[in-house]
């Protein structure tokens, strides 16, 4: 006799438990479930089977549906495609334990998003948005003082111009505090060197000592309340809420920072285009990053140092 099979309501109210630390995941991912399952025909895809009878042709047929789906952002289309992935990974490597049997191969080569159509109206851009140094303080000032660990990811940011994709899978042991960078690999061979001012090396160097007495195999920088790598989202979402209780309604994301940055020591302080090129990770003409030396990391620092232009900025 087979076992009596959960409800998708018991289905997707376990796998929500298991965000329940942060009521605003929890939140994020009932809507875009909603997407999946709700019965709107013109807002949702509307699946009404068992989420255990889900197969490969009824997510490509999902995939197309939200691709075309011209009311919401393409990132948001691609978060809500995340978001069932996830439901599904989970549902199977819980359910299977509990000896029920549920597999889908979710596809991947049939998943490409060139061509997708835009949000109908005008999607706002912040390609040409550019952060003040005032603004800047304003945002690490909030985090300062209500959730340091936000603080430090901002500011990092903020002063190195990295990547919040190089950010997040930077490790805690990757950074160098006698030379003041940040040495991440890049692919085999690559590695690419961040600086930060000497304030925020001491405040991360105290940090990393506390890292690593946290007890996880995980060996990220920068862990969640659940011990695992934070996501692009999970890091938006926070940056995005402060800029809304603070008033500030330019489009400021984590790649403004690095635009900003940039921009501040190309008009204000006239720093050379190689300079800055090699300041934020990209390889220049004359340095082998393959091969940096002593020399080159402490070359950097006095670069770096030169081209501050936060220094005498208050966060």
């Amino acid at each position: 006799m087979s076992k009596k099979r959960p409800t998708n309501k018991e289905i997707i109210n376990r796998y929500l438990k298991h965000y329940r630390h942060s009521p605003q995941s929890v939140n994020m991912r009932k809507s875009s479930l909603n997407y999946f399952f709700g019965k709107s025909a013109e807002k949702c895809f509307g699946y009404q089977g068992h989420i255990f009878d889900i197969n490969t042709a009824v997510l490509i047929d999902f995939f197309e549906w939200l691709k075309n789906l011209d009311l919401v952002s393409i990132q948001t289309r691609k978060n809500k495609w995340a978001i069932i992935k996830s439901l599904l990974q989970y549902t199977m490597e819980y359910y299977n334990a509990k000896g029920y049997k549920v597999y889908v191969v979710i596809p991947s080569k049939t998943v490409d998003w060139k061509g997708a159509i835009h949000k109908k109206g005008n999607v706002e851009s912040n390609a040409n948005v550019i952060a003040t140094k005032k603004e800047i303080e304003t945002i690490l000032n909030y985090f300062k003082v209500r959730n340091f660990k936000h603080y430090l990811i901002i500011r990092i940011l903020v002063e190195t111009g990295m990547r919040k994709g190089e950010l997040i899978k930077t490790k805690y042991y990757e950074f160098d505090a006698q030379y003041r960078h940040f040495k991440i690999k890049e692919g085999k061979t690559d590695e690419k060197l961040y600086n930060v001012s000497k304030k925020l090396s001491a405040i991360i160097h105290s940090y990393v000592k506390t890292r690593r007495k946290i007890n996880t195999n995980e060996d990220y920088l920068f862990l969640t309340k659940s011990l695992k790598k934070y996501s692009d989202r999970s890091i938006n979402l926070f940056l995005s809420s402060a800029l809304k209780k603070l008033g500030i309604i330019k489009n400021i994301t984590t790649k403004t920072f690095r635009k900003t940055l940039n921009t501040l020591r190309k008009k204000e302080m006239g720093c050379a285009k190689e300079d800055r090129k090699r300041l934020v990770g990209h390889k220049t003409s004359d340095v082998n990053i393959r091969s940096y030396t002593i020399y080159d990391y402490k070359d950097n620092i006095e670069l770096y140092d030169r081209y501050n232009p936060y220094i005498n900025c208050n966060f």
